[in-house]
């Protein structure tokens, strides 16, 4: 990892797998102490070779991008690493650019919270690669290339540091449960399921106020893909995504049922979540502390089933709480 001082006041941090988790006290310190580490990774790998920053674009992300863009503002040196650094986008919707759905595209939120105000800092980001993607027959073409030109820069040495959130179904990207951790490093073509439109439609209110006006499916790169990244960060700062950190950082299993559990196989990687998003996970570490036996409250499993009420769904349950929620 970095050299970069990722401690903070009052840290909470364990580790788990691989990875070495922070709980902060709050979504501000989360952006800061990732930008700070991101920063610190970029200009150390921009010294050998090209840079790759690989992006969620979601609200997790907000708070580091708009710390990382307060560091541009005061490093020139961080300035000119940005100007030369490849972004690549993780996922996104079928959606063409003009359409009266593209602000909901992950392409309009990188470009509306990232890329413009990053470039009136740094000047013009040369190498922006968003996923061009129309819903029509040419995307399966689009994707192949794109994840094509991620890897070529890969063999090229680029150092890939990735920013991944976790979903409230601990998803991944876009990759659910309902596709394997066990396949080729790729991007795919995935189902959006009921958790995953929910989320959508929690997120995006404005734009998702039902869910038949969620698209049905989503471009992704697969976990295996994402695993490929030299450095990960994962933003986790929701309360609602209080069961999803406890999944995926509760134990040391990889479960196929929360993909962003994978990310304890990999040799590099840190996680900062709020303490807020970890309270659940929490519990349930002291907990097992005293008590290598121990589960949660029947009062904290029914604030968690809790999460996935929606009075707009009200059929909706989490598969991946049903399947998990007995171990914990």
């Amino acid at each position: 990892m970095s050299q970069a001082d990722t401690s903070g006041a009052g840290d909470t941090a364990f580790t788990c797998g691989a990875v070495r988790v922070h709980a902060t006290n709050d979504e501000a310190e989360m952006g800061q102490r990732t930008a700070a580490a991101i920063a610190a990774d970029l200009k150390e790998r921009a010294a050998s070779g090209p840079t790759v920053l690989w992006l969620m674009a979601a609200p997790s992300a907000f708070a580091f991008c708009r710390s990382l863009i307060r560091l541009a503002e005061q490093d020139e040196p961080l300035r000119a690493v940005l100007r030369a650094t490849h972004f690549f986008q993780f996922d996104d919707y079928p959606i063409a650019r003009g359409g009266p759905q593209f602000p909901a595209t992950f392409r309009h939120l990188l470009e509306h919270y990232f890329y413009e105000p990053l470039s009136a800092v740094c000047g013009s980001l040369a190498h922006v690669h968003p996923l061009e993607l129309t819903g029509g027959a040419g995307d399966e073409a689009v994707q192949r290339r794109y994840r094509d030109d991620l890897l070529a820069l890969r063999a090229k040495g680029a150092a890939l540091i990735e920013l991944k959130g976790t979903g409230m179904d601990g998803h991944w990207g876009f990759h659910g449960a309902e596709t394997p951790l066990d396949m080729e490093p790729d991007m795919i073509s995935v189902p959006m399921n009921s958790q995953n439109m929910r989320q959508q439609m929690l997120d995006w209110p404005h734009l998702f106020p039902t869910i038949d006006q969620v698209p049905t499916r989503a471009i992704t790169f697969n976990v295996p893909m994402f695993l490929l990244a030299d450095r990960i960060y994962d933003n986790t700062p929701q309360a609602q995504k209080e069961y999803a950190v406890l999944a995926a950082f509760g134990t040391e299993a990889v479960l196929n049922e929360v993909p962003s559990s994978a990310l304890k196989q990999h040799g590099h990687a840190e996680a900062f979540v709020t303490r807020q998003a970890a309270r659940a996970l929490l519990e349930f570490r002291t907990g097992r502390a005293r008590d290598p036996h121990y589960r949660l409250s029947p009062a904290t499993h029914a604030r968690l089933a809790a999460l996935w009420r929606d009075e707009r769904l009200p059929q909706m349950a989490s598969s991946t709480f049903m399947a998990v929620a007995p171990q914990m």
